[in-house]
């Protein structure tokens, strides 16, 4: 019997518990197999009896995954999500909250948080697609190679953060683009998570 990937182990059990989080119910055994590209469903049914028997998830009377209990009583940290953010050319910034969502702060931490709808293609090198909800943690200030919320006058944008010495380069993670190269900048946030609509 081949020895099973524990880091695939801890990613298949975040998917699972993301993805219930997002739908309201758990995933299919073929809604895992695809995601981590694996051979077959037999191989699915492995990893996830490894999971039920460390007592890390509970199987149904189907055979399917359950909901897990802890969900409804984690700990979850309240953030508003504010409209889209470009990640082609800067778009006028929405400050316009379109509601407020509880996440777990076991999965997303303590900070203080807010999301927005990515829109355009210009992030695709790092896995941002259009649509996608990005969860940024609030903050004015960022480190070279994070990936930040700006605002550029009244525009904001989503793009890679390098601080040179006169200047601050935002770099965006697909070829079609330029870097935007200027001095007026306010970091609205650094990009935490990704929530990929599959």
């Amino acid at each position: 019997m081949k020895i099973l990937n524990e880091s695939l182990l801890d990613k298949m059990l975040s998917y699972i518990k993301t993805y219930q989080i997002e739908n309201g119910r758990s995933p299919s055994y073929r809604n895992i197999m695809k995601r981590f590209n694996l051979s077959s469903l037999s191989m699915v049914c492995r990893y996830i009896e490894v999971l039920r028997q460390r007592g890390l998830l509970e199987k149904d009377n189907l055979g399917g995954i359950e909901i897990s209990e802890n969900l409804s009583c984690a700990k979850t940290i309240i953030a508003p999500i504010v409209g889209t953010v470009t990640c082609g050319k800067p778009i006028l910034a929405q400050e316009n909250i379109e509601g407020n969502y509880q996440l777990p702060t076991a999965i997303f931490g303590n900070n203080e948080l807010f999301m927005l709808y990515a829109q355009g293609d210009s992030m695709e090198g790092v896995g941002i697609k259009s649509g996608d909800v990005l969860v940024v943690r609030k903050c004015n200030v960022a480190e070279n190679g994070q990936i930040v919320v700006a605002l550029i006058d009244d525009s904001a944008t989503v793009k890679t953060f390098y601080k040179k010495k006169d200047y601050v380069v935002l770099h965006p993670e697909n070829d079609k683009y330029d870097d935007i190269i200027t001095k007026n900048i306010n970091i609205l946030g650094v990009v935490q998570h990704n929530i990929h609509k599959f």
